[in-house]
């Protein structure tokens, strides 16, 4: 039984996610005015990473054409060169730090790009005070400039896409409509406008409630496929194959399917579904097989997750989903919030540069008008 264990855990964090793992992590993307671009990852280091002189590469994906700092978690702002030194670290020990050391230790390493379309070519996330590359998303970015005399206007666009194996075989639109679905899962559109706290608890529970119901119905779909995936191995079916995937949909939309993980947090219940179903124990060794591979895009799909900041050249106009304050726009990244949408989020903001040439130009051809009516005149 530790292969549905395993499925319920996983999905189940579905319901709650805020994608807690690498909490600490960033991600920063620079848009400059030409059209290049910079791209930062900010995670926590390690005294030995950090220890790594500039010339030597930090590890598979940061060589030395990354420029690279460290900084010390919520103490203050400054950024200091690598190496960091035996000197420094004796100076670090008298401060009155709320963790140890160890684990306030945050590298920033940046790499500058020619165009928003290389940078997004490469994806990488943290994993063990590293960097890998995302496996199971691809990133696409755009960037348009909208020249209007005096001001040009810049749109940046960010997607990520999964593109891992195949989850959550049961539709969402199944048990919430498009824009709750897309409000628990990304938080927009907002629907707790001029909600009571009692009244926002409601909705939400009734929204956990059918969240819950079509994790349970994914979480008896993979199973039951994979059964029939491996019908041979079954002794005794008490059904042909075409009969048992036949009957696969009714089965997980079964209103008993549907409260498996509220009732039955140990994974038996659904031994008890198949047993009530088709009268048999026959299916219960495969159940109870930890090998066959169930939910592998699951754990790629809610791995990915990161803060995500942006700065903008110029006025920011429209930052989307993010939260502008005053200098960079920050928003939340991770896979989660891809599944309303067909696994695809993506991060726009818009921005404002004024071309102060165009100013001068305008003053002076208006300059020379009048000039020339006055000179004719004389």
């Amino acid at each position: 039984m530790k292969t549905n264990i395993r499925i319920i855990a996983m999905m189940t964090l579905v319901l709650f996610m805020a994608s807690c793992k690498n909490k600490d992590a960033r991600m920063l993307t620079v848009i400059n005015e030409d059209g290049t671009c910079t791209r930062e990852y900010t995670f926590q280091s390690t005294q030995q990473c950090l220890a790594i002189p500039q010339e030597e590469d930090y590890d598979s994906i940061v060589d030395k054409t990354w420029e690279r700092s460290w900084s010390i978690q919520g103490v203050d702002s400054v950024r200091y060169p690598v190496p960091l030194t035996d000197a420094q670290l004796d100076s670090m020990q008298s401060l009155n730090l709320s963790e140890p050391l160890g684990n306030m230790l945050m590298v920033h390493v940046k790499k500058e790009y020619k165009n928003v379309e290389e940078m997004s070519a490469h994806l990488y996330k943290v994993e063990r005070s590293h960097l890998i590359k995302a496996e199971g998303f691809k990133a696409t970015s755009t960037l348009e400039k909208r020249f209007k005399w005096f001001y040009t206007d810049y749109t940046f666009t960010e997607t990520f896409a999964y593109d891992g194996p195949s989850v959550f075989p049961v539709p969402l639109d199944r048990f919430l409509s498009v824009d709750t679905a897309a409000f628990w899962f990304t938080g927009q559109p907002d629907l707790t406008r001029n909600l009571s706290g009692a009244e926002l608890k409601e909705m939400l529970d009734k929204i956990e409630e059918k969240v819950s119901q079509w994790t349970d119905a994914n979480w008896f779909t993979e199973i039951y496929t994979t059964i029939a995936d491996n019908y041979d191995k079954v002794q005794n079916p008490p059904v042909g194959k075409e009969e048992f995937v036949r009957l696969c949909d009714s089965l997980a939309m079964n209103p008993e399917t549907l409260k498996l993980s509220m009732n039955e947090s140990d994974g038996k219940g659904i031994e008890k579904l198949f047993g009530q179903r088709f009268n048999t124990d026959a299916y219960n060794q495969l159940l109870e097989n930890d090998s066959l591979g169930l939910g592998q895009g699951y754990e790629q799909l809610l791995s990915f997750s990161t803060n995500y900041d942006l700065v903008m050249p110029g006025k920011v106009l429209d930052t989307g989903a993010g939260e502008y304050d005053g200098n960079v726009i920050h928003y939340r990244l991770s896979g989660d919030r891809t599944i309303p949408n067909d696994y695809k989020y993506s991060i726009t903001a818009t921005s404002r540069v004024t071309n102060v040439w165009a100013f001068v130009v305008t003053f002076l051809v208006i300059a020379l008008a009048i000039g020339s009516f006055f000179l004719r005149r004389l």
